[in-house]
């Protein structure tokens, strides 16, 4: 069933760019890519939190990869199980080069403590790859809590032991008008149900023809100081 899904996907990914119908997700894919280039190689570790069904595995291929999340998923893969609230005190000190963090940042209820356990984790000079939304719907209701700003994120970075090397915006204020008039209809009219189906197929096109003009015109947002997500990449200062 789930090889039937993924072919479906690919098709639809054929016709329907993930760029431009859901450009935060395109990002992030790119985010992790660009991190798996750089930093997969032999005798480093490291721990994706919040893993799930561990999605970006295929981008590292010799590098030691770990998996934690709140709870073991049907596959039995999650390495580490626990919350991040209390402390992922089952993972030794200083244990990881590299942490990644894919939006997860949104759920945590306290984020300072979060950005604490990540340096405790992570070895002298190791680096945090994050993403987490500033602009966007509640989703994973109620376990939904914050959203952040350029300025908060190098807060949180810095007052846990941090410098932050790079931080980007996942596009600017014409990708944040795509996804709200791309979703109002839904939100509004076709919640759920057959109809929701039928909405989807009548109006994919004109949706993706509504984004890529939206991708154009989001180069003219130069700021960018409303956007839908941000990457960061954070280094454990040495003492």
């Amino acid at each position: 069933m789930n090889k039937y899904i993924n072919s479906l996907m690919r098709v639809y990914l054929f016709f329907f760019p993930l760029k431009f119908m859901r450009y935060h997700s395109y990002r992030i894919e790119k985010f992790v890519q660009s991190i798996a280039l750089k930093f997969d190689k032999k005798g480093k570790n490291i721990l994706d939190i919040g893993a799930e069904n561990s999605p970006y595995k295929k981008y590292f291929k010799h590098i030691g990869y770990f998996t934690q999340d709140i709870k073991q998923n049907s596959t039995k893969t999650i390495d580490f199980v626990g919350d991040i609230n209390g402390g992922l005190l089952n993972i030794k000190d200083e244990s990881f080069d590299f942490i990644l963090c894919t939006q997860v940042l949104e759920h945590i209820k306290n984020p300072d403590n979060a950005f604490k356990t990540f340096n405790r984790i992570l070895k002298p000079g190791g680096k945090l790859f994050l993403t987490t939304h500033q602009c966007f719907e509640e989703h994973m209701i109620p376990y939904d809590y914050f959203r952040f700003t350029r300025y908060g994120l190098k807060f949180l970075g810095e007052s846990s032991g941090f410098s932050l090397q790079h931080i980007a915006p996942h596009g600017g204020i014409f990708h944040v008008l795509a996804l709200i008039i791309d979703t109002i209809p839904i939100k509004l009219f076709f919640k759920k149900g057959f109809i929701y189906y039928i909405y989807l197929f009548v109006f994919t096109i004109p949706i993706l023809i509504f984004n890529i003009f939206c991708y154009i015109l989001d180069f003219l947002d130069r700021d960018k100081i409303m956007t839908l997500n941000y990457e960061c990449i954070y280094e454990k200062k040495i003492k």
